[in-house]
């Protein structure tokens, strides 16, 4: 329809343009300036401009995908081809601004389908953990009653038997041990199910959050672990408890995954105007492409065996919470370099 060598198309992520498709060949290095300073004032008149070449050789079309819901440019097409003998055509333009607005059509409709997904995943999951709470609520209370009632009775047999127990060190070991399991038992069952009940959403600081999951969790000596740019994210809507527990499962997974040696990168940035982007990276031997699809789900048989203090779910429970804090977590790796978990989280409104 265009007589053009190359298309590009492009779209905004945050402030930046991320080329998504590209045909032809790659426009020349020489005109790079002249692409530049035209899609600025594309982006900045929200309608169609052409430029070219002073020896009118070669020209580039450029309109900028601007929406009718006056949510801005969400990105450009850009052709770049020979001039056309008579100049610039109107036929052109009118050619290049009906691909555009279907372009355009195609991102709305694509953004609009992710959007529905995530509140269906969310909604789904809300749905589920207000029944799960209610069952974990029940068993927490039956717990509590059968497990508590070991130390009170060992308690019990020492007051009763104090001569025995005390000429038997055997039995006053056993005793002990009872008592303390049974305790470290009643605790590990508290902390867990209290995940399961309703999320407190709260103002809640990154960094406090990431520093906290690696106060608890003890990487190994040779594990070094970069923070980057953590504190210069705004506060995002979350459960601190919650979040902070996401950050120690993806970093013992890492620590995991590398060997616990090398390096752990955990970096923040702003994603647009109402969401947050942290990423968590190792230096390990990635993640085949084949299996990650499926690493975050429940029943995954490649995930590690449940480690003391959490419920053993993994990266689902990961990508569950997540959903449940409203945000999103994705997987990037080659296969062979490094993994990298990409979370994103909505940030604090701020209202006038």
């Amino acid at each position: 329809m265009l007589n053009a060598y190359t298309c590009q198309l492009q779209t905004f992520q945050g402030s930046e343009l991320v080329l998504q498709a590209s045909n032809g060949e790659p426009i020349p290095d020489d005109l790079a300036g002249l692409v530049e300073e035209l899609q600025h004032k594309a982006v900045e008149l929200g309608s169609l401009e052409v430029l070219e070449s002073p020896a009118r050789r070669r020209r580039i079309w450029t309109i900028s995908m601007t929406g009718s819901d006056d949510s801005g440019s969400l990105g450009l097409m850009t052709l770049y081809g020979p001039a056309a003998e008579s100049g610039q055509s109107n036929w052109d333009h009118k050619v290049l601004a009906c691909l555009a607005y279907y372009a355009v059509l195609a991102v709305q409709n694509a953004s609009h389908q992710e959007a529905l997904k995530l509140a269906q995943e969310q909604r789904a999951v809300a749905e589920t953990f207000a029944a799960v709470g209610d069952i974990a609520a029940n068993l927490l209370h039956q717990l509590n009653n059968k497990i508590g009632a070991i130390p009170v009775r060992v308690q019990g047999i020492e007051d009763k038997c104090e001569a025995v127990v005390a000429s038997d060190r055997y039995l006053a070991a056993n005793l002990t041990e009872i008592e303390r399991s049974a305790n470290e038992a009643m605790e590990a069952v508290r902390v867990n199910l209290s995940q399961l009940r309703p999320i407190q959403f709260a103002e809640v600081s990154v960094v406090d959050c990431v520093r906290e999951a690696l106060g608890e969790n003890k990487t190994a000596e040779g594990v070094q672990i970069k923070l980057e740019e953590l504190d210069t994210l705004p506060p995002v809507l979350a459960g601190q408890r919650s979040l902070s527990w996401v950050f120690a499962n993806l970093v013992q997974n890492a620590s995991e995954a590398s060997g616990f040696q090398g390096t752990i990168v955990i970096a923040g940035r702003r994603s647009g105007n109402q969401q947050v982007e942290v990423t968590v990276s190792d230096n390990g031997p990635g993640i085949p492409l084949e299996q990650q699809e499926r690493i975050f789900e429940w029943n995954y048989s490649g995930r590690k065996a449940s480690r003391s203090g959490g419920l053993g779910f993994g990266l689902w429970w990961v990508k569950t919470l997540m959903a449940r804090l409203g945000g999103t977590v994705v997987v990037e790796s080659d296969g062979q370099n490094g993994t990298t978990f990409r979370l994103r989280l909505p940030v604090v409104e701020k209202h006038d």
